[in-house]
């Protein structure tokens, strides 16, 4: 009798666990259905562009990531150098040139140019490489040579934190962009806005007026626009409106065919677009997972972009994305 009992309540635990599980499988299975359907999809990338126009690159994926050593860590500065098919690179704490292989990334060449310092922007000009300070100096060195040729002091000084460096071949001139003060000298003419400033080859000084100014509202209007029209939430506007306003400049670089002009944000993880008459053309939102630290960019002359970003904690790495169209 008690052995019958037993396996009476046997049966009747196995019962009871059998149903326990299909039951709260159930509840787990409807509660995240519920949340779904009333959560707004979360693209990784925006990129607002004329309507009349497309964006030239899929910043969703790059099409090649390359992985950087330790010693580019804190790289900072990107160039392409189409003799060599290789790209160069600086940090922003050392006097190196790096040479690198544009397929793997891996450092085919190392030069010295100068002792320790803040070094944020380098570019291929032809016939010899410029490397720009954060305070405005900059450097030129030739291929072959133990030194650089000269060193430049620029009106520039460190509260203007110079981090990006392109080379306009057109007008022969440098193009230096201000993460920090806009101003020159004592000025405080602009406010609310981020300068570039041109530095003219031939007569081998700084033009004082701004080559191109980007004002903060000017941003903020085109990303408000966008938002408004595609009834954006008020949490995804404030997100976007946070990051459009974090814009400071931390590279710059000419599209080799519409001659565009390319600024790139760390700050924001934003890459901001205007044409080549100085006109707002496109604001991306970069996917924050893949741009960590967004500091340098460059072109190949056939149009691919390279974005560099600082290790942040892991490996340093340079995304590549193709000329679409």
């Amino acid at each position: 009798m008690k052995n019958y009992l037993l396996f009476l309540f046997s049966i009747f635990l196995l019962l009871i666990s059998c149903s326990e599980p299909s039951s709260s499988t159930s509840n787990q299975s409807t509660v995240p259905m519920e949340k779904e359907e009333n959560k707004e999809p979360e693209s990784k990338v925006i990129s607002i562009v004329d309507s009349s126009q497309a964006s030239s690159y899929n910043f969703e994926e790059p099409l090649l990531t390359l992985a950087l050593p330790l010693a580019l860590l804190e790289v900072s500065g990107l160039s392409y150098y189409p003799e060599m098919n290789q790209l160069l690179a600086v940090n922003d704490e050392r006097g190196w040139i790096f040479f690198l292989n544009a397929t793997t990334g891996e450092v085919e060449e190392k030069k010295t140019f100068s002792g320790n310092g803040d070094f944020e922007g380098i570019e291929w000009l032809g016939d010899k490489i410029s490397i720009v300070k954060s305070n405005g100096d900059i450097y030129f060195y030739e291929e072959g040579k133990k030194e650089p040729q000269s060193k430049v002091k620029t009106k520039l000084k460190p509260s203007n934190d110079i981090e990006g460096l392109a080379y306009d071949a057109d007008k022969n001139q440098l193009l230096l962009a201000c993460k920090g003060d806009p101003n020159l000298g004592k000025s405080d003419k602009y406010k609310k806005t981020k300068n570039i400033y041109s530095f003219d080859l031939d007569k081998n000084e700084l033009e004082e007026d701004p080559f191109l100014s980007v004002e903060d509202d000017v941003l903020e209007d085109y990303v408000k626009d966008f938002a408004d029209k595609n009834d954006f939430s008020k949490k995804k506007k404030k997100k976007l409106k946070g990051r459009v306003n974090d814009f400071s400049p931390s590279g710059i670089a000419i599209h080799p065919k519409t001659k565009d002009f390319y600024m790139l944000s760390s700050q924001g993880k934003l890459l901001i677009i205007f044409n080549k008459n100085k006109e707002l053309k496109e604001v991306v939102f970069l996917d924050e997972n893949i741009h960590r630290q967004p500091e340098g960019i460059c072109f190949a002359p056939n149009g691919d972009l390279y974005i560099s970003n600082e290790g942040k904690g892991l490996g340093a790495k340079i995304m590549k994305y193709n000329l679409m169209n």
